[in-house]
């Protein structure tokens, strides 16, 4: 079990930032989350080689994800009434940053599911061999999704190249 809260604090940045693009709900985030490490826990010993752990992680996040998606668009929501954003501040980053990060956020959001899967696991620094294996994709075809992302993400916060 100590072994497994040591991936978890290894991991757990990059896979809340996954479940942000997906998911903009604080409360969903976590139940995603946690969705994702029950995932991860139960696939663990499939694992083969360790030196994939990232990439392992990273494709089991975007599935639970893209399936969070999937099922959250075939029922309708229902807001509660009452509900509170996530208090906690995030005291290391400014406000200039917290800007430049959601405004990336929106954009990966925007994303078409094809682009946005790719766009996602790059920015979580999975190398596009990585990528390509997580998504089912030839390297070729994954490399010219993200060519076409990181267009596209310039193109919606302003950046030209």
């Amino acid at each position: 079990m100590a072994e497994f809260q040591e991936i978890i604090d290894a991991h757990a940045g990059m896979v809340r930032r996954i479940t942000t693009v997906y998911e903009r709900d604080p409360g969903r985030i976590e139940d995603l989350t946690q969705d994702i490490w029950f995932a991860v826990w139960r696939a663990l010993p499939q694992l083969r080689d360790q030196a994939t752990l990232k990439g392992f992680i990273a494709r089991i996040a975007q599935n639970v994800c893209v399936t969070h998606v999937r099922r959250a668009v075939a029922r309708p929501s229902q807001h509660l009434a009452g509900t509170f954003p996530d208090p906690a501040p995030h005291v290391h980053e400014t406000m200039t940053q917290a800007a430049r990060v959601n405004l990336l956020i929106e954009a990966v959001r925007s994303l078409p599911d094809s682009l946005k899967a790719v766009a996602t696991l790059y920015l979580e620094e999975v190398p596009i061999k990585d990528i390509a294996q997580a998504l089912g994709i030839s390297e070729s075809n994954a490399s010219v999704r993200l060519h076409r992302a990181k267009s596209a993400i310039r193109l919606s916060v302003g950046d030209h190249p």
